[in-house]
């Protein structure tokens, strides 16, 4: 049961995070037209297709706490290569999805090894966050926990919907800067 509530939360903060950005642009855009046919169509689309997504929940504990583990070490590493090392994020990212997809290759065997580049490089997009944004260490754990439990609650979902690692990733930074953003207005 409580897997269930927490498939439904994660889905849940990425359909408002989609709507959300999706708002922002039509408010933005306000004045052209053609833009804001194109934001309500895409929202419908979107709408449409969470509408037909399954959320059913399997029982995967281990296998849950090492995804928002691997996560958390692709953030980390992607932001250490971008910030101190002074490379490029989307550098940054691309070397760490190179090299963690070698991994699965070591351990044929372990099917869950398999699955774990997929989260490492779903933390590469959240290392990839901009200084301004991600100011610290704090901020990208944060938004990297934030992530692993998205990509976790959502991970028999969104089958063969693109962007699923990005969007993830987005939902992730988006909580964490309001947290953060609340937590330093209470302070």
């Amino acid at each position: 049961m409580l897997k269930k509530h927490v498939k439904q939360l994660s889905f849940s903060l990425i359909l408002l995070s989609h709507l959300g950005f999706l708002a922002a642009i039509l408010y933005e855009k306000q004045q052209n037209i053609y833009v804001s046919i194109f934001v309500v169509l895409v929202i419908v689309l979107l709408l449409i297709r969470y509408k037909k997504t399954s959320l059913k929940a399997k029982n995967h504990d281990l296998e849950h706490v090492l995804t928002v583990a691997f996560v958390f070490f692709g953030a980390i590493i992607t932001y250490v290569l971008s910030v101190s090392f002074k490379l490029s994020s989307v550098l940054a990212a691309s070397l760490v999805g190179l090299v963690v997809s070698f991994v699965p290759s070591f351990f044929k065997k372990n099917n869950f090894i398999k699955g774990m580049p997929t989260a490492v490089y779903c933390g590469a997009f959240v290392g990839m966050t901009n200084v301004n944004i991600a100011p610290d260490y704090i901020f990208i754990a944060l938004a990297s926990v934030i992530t692993g439990f998205l990509l976790v609650g959502t991970k028999d979902a969104f089958h063969g919907f693109g962007g699923k690692l990005g969007t993830l990733a987005f939902g992730g930074v988006t909580l964490a800067f309001f947290i953060t953003f609340i937590i330093s207005r209470w302070l």
